[in-house]
């Protein structure tokens, strides 16, 4: 298996995928990687669904997205939503001892802002799928020209998981080359220094 800087730097985002199944073995692994992330206070607000079935995902193509073809492609795809009711203080889901920071309610205006918060910790967990994927010879994109609320619709989300990302999961049939990136000096701000 990749140590986790050779998986950083092996991942690409794969929009052509071979028709092979992905074992719910390795499904499983993904999910464990994403489980492990970690989150301000604990929240662990990532809830995600496992697409397979042609029909749905064709549902979504046809009604939720701007017509994207390699999303249909794809063999799997997770649906990574932000649970928002992890926010609401004293609720079941929200983690012990977390009382001193968020909603006072479960009401849509006192939930709605942690939305930003909520979706931060949900990346970081997708990010963990799209690393251990990339690790174990999947390939994975982000796919995000969606409409979330009618994403949410067409899965019978309610409307305090926020959906975040829709991941497309599957074996590579492609190997494109890494992306530029700019150089390190450009993205570090010395002490002192006001940025340009």
């Amino acid at each position: 298996m990749l140590t986790v800087m050779e998986a950083i730097q092996k991942r690409r985002s794969i929009r052509k995928f071979k028709p092979d199944p992905v074992p719910d073995e390795l499904i499983n692994q993904l999910l464990e990687a994403a489980r492990l992330a970690p989150s301000g206070t604990n929240r662990q607000p990532w809830r995600f669904q496992i697409i397979k079935d042609k029909a749905l995902k064709e549902q979504i193509f046809k009604e939720a997205t701007f017509g994207d073809k390699h999303f249909l492609e794809a063999p799997v795809v997770i649906a990574c939503g932000s649970e928002l009711l992890t926010f609401v203080k004293g609720h079941k889901l929200a983690p012990p001892d977390s009382e001193y920071f968020g909603a006072d309610s479960d009401n849509w205006d006192d939930i709605k802002q942690f939305i930003p918060d909520a979706n931060m910790y949900t990346g970081i967990a997708v990010t963990h799928i799209a690393l251990a994927a990339t690790a174990l010879g999947l390939g994975t994109c982000w796919f995000q020209r969606v409409r979330y609320g009618q994403v949410a619709k067409l899965l019978g989300w309610p409307r305090h998981i926020a959906v975040l990302t829709l991941l497309l999961v599957g074996y590579p049939d492609e190997d494109p080359a890494p992306r530029p990136r700019v150089p390190l000096e450009n993205i570090i701000l010395k002490e002192g220094q006001i940025p340009a």
